[in-house]
């Protein structure tokens, strides 16, 4: 069908003195692959204002059915209106009222505090028919993605996100690998990362899949919720509905550098897969238990006997802690060590091709390597935490691993993936920052850095190698 109609009623979040009334998710069915869809985000107040959308349906629609459309459409949000007053009382209203009278005013988005500004930008237009593209049918390509670790909402990710909307406006998805926001347990900063968002065009066209970094924890310093804003603000392709627990811990604030592990989070935005033309991701939690009994490792065992390589011909792994670490933070991390014991081999038993992360705020890609060794059949291991946030990490050595191809923590930037065919991609590490940005490391340091420059490489589908 050319027009769908999808109502969906704000779901209240409320944490520590934060609440917000106004998330919504709606699911939409049936769609046609590779094929461009308009949709208008219609609130009742501007309900009039709909003339628009019609005008855009009238290419594909009759007359008669436009006006059909606008009538149902009419209709519901009446039906919609009566049922929400029918459904929260007078006080309620009031509050809700209030609220909403305190974080709007003279027209503009609330705004929370600092990193992210957006009162130069404005509030998008109410009234914008918006466009997306639905991805391809499973196995056809070329497909292309940009992928960021540790983008948060500061100058350099803007940068970035300018960078990918100039140069790079033909992909297809965006890969997030956790540490989104930054919010320092301040809830409204997650606002404005979403304001951040929204202010660049590119991103409302495509997809964005996200993974957990120990930044997105979110637990208050008396609270125990952790993970809610990560869990309630996204929703990503589920294999089945959240399991959140409460932390168990001592009170107070979290190290979070070295956050406790594991936390209790299963399924829902913590790890899930995806299929997208000839790519079958897996997106994993790095604070979710992983061990041989845990729900996620049973869970991605199964995803991984599930990959079908005559139709899905690249099988990528994106998640938050790096296995492979050339630099001096983050070595003793529960995380990686784990992840070293129990993700390693099932990534090298199903010849996973590229493995995504973050956390570490630099760049480093490895060759093929299994257990530390230079192996052609491994999986490669590309960790690029350098999106926004920082870029800034001491080498551990000053002479590299043998599995260590290329490393950088001077100089800001994001990747591109582009899936040639079932056998050959293209990897780039785009720098979105100039030399005068190289970030001083540590005075104490006596470890040169390399000379900032574009890493690109063909890579070779490894699974089709013989062992």
């Amino acid at each position: 069908p050319s027009f769908y109609s999808a109502l969906q009623p704000g779901r209240l979040f409320t944490k520590g003195n934060y609440s917000s009334p106004y998330y919504h998710h709606v699911e939409i069915t049936g769609l046609e692959p590779n094929t461009t869809y308009y949709y208008q985000c219609v609130v009742r107040e501007t309900l009039e204002d709909f003339d628009k959308l019609q005008e855009i349906l009238s290419a594909d629609m009759s007359q008669r059915d436009s006006e059909v459309v606008a009538d149902i459409v009419n209709e519901e949000m009446q039906e919609d209106t009566t049922n929400e007053n029918k459904s929260i009382n007078t006080r309620q209203r009031r509050r809700l009222q209030r609220r909403k009278q305190r974080q709007f005013g003279l027209g503009h988005r609330f705004l929370a505090p600092p990193p992210y500004d957006s009162s130069q930008c404005g509030c998008p237009d109410p009234h914008k028919v918006r466009t997306f593209n639905t991805a391809p049918s499973t196995g056809q390509g070329p497909n292309k993605f940009a992928i960021i670790g540790d983008i948060g909402q500061f100058p350099h990710s803007e940068e970035t996100i300018d960078h990918l909307r100039i140069n790079h406006d033909d992909i297809d998805a965006i890969m997030l690998a956790g540490d989104l926001a930054y919010t320092g347990t301040d809830q409204r900063r997650w606002d404005t990362f979403m304001d951040f968002l929204d202010d660049y065009p590119l991103v409302e066209n495509i997809p964005i899949q996200i993974t957990p970094g120990n930044h997105d924890i979110d637990k208050h310093e008396h609270g125990r919720d952790i993970f809610q804003a990560f869990e309630k603000r996204f929703r990503m392709p589920q294999a089945h509905h959240a399991r959140l627990g409460r932390f168990v811990g001592e009170d107070g604030s979290l190290n979070m550098d070295k956050p406790p592990f594991p936390l209790p989070y299963d399924f829902g935005n913590a790890y899930y897969s995806f299929k997208y033309g000839l790519a079958h991701w897996i997106c994993l939690s790095s604070y979710s238990a992983i061990d041989e009994e845990s729900k996620q490792y049973k869970w991605f065992k199964r995803e991984l006997e599930r990959v079908d390589r005559s139709v899905t011909p690249w099988l990528l792994v994106m998640f938050h802690t790096p296995l492979y670490n050339s630099f001096s933070v983050h070595q003793t991390d529960m995380q990686i060590i784990m992840g070293r014991i129990y993700i390693e081999p099932l990534l090298v038993e199903y010849k996973a091709n590229l493995v995504f992360n973050g956390h570490i705020h630099a760049y480093l890609r490895t060759t093929n390597v299994v257990n530390s060794n230079v192996n052609a059949t491994g999986p490669m291991h590309i960790v690029m935490g350098a999106g926004g946030r920082a870029a800034a990490a001491p080498f551990l050595n000053e002479d590299p691993e043998e599995w260590v191809v290329m490393r950088d923590a001077s100089i800001y930037g994001y990747g591109l993936l582009e899936l040639l065919n079932e056998t050959h991609a293209r990897w780039d590490w785009v720098h979105t920052g100039e030399e005068l940005d190289h970030n001083v490391l540590f005075h104490h340091e006596n470890v040169s850095l390399p000379v900032g420059g574009v890493d690109h490489v063909i890579v070779e589908n490894q699974y089709f190698m013989s062992a």
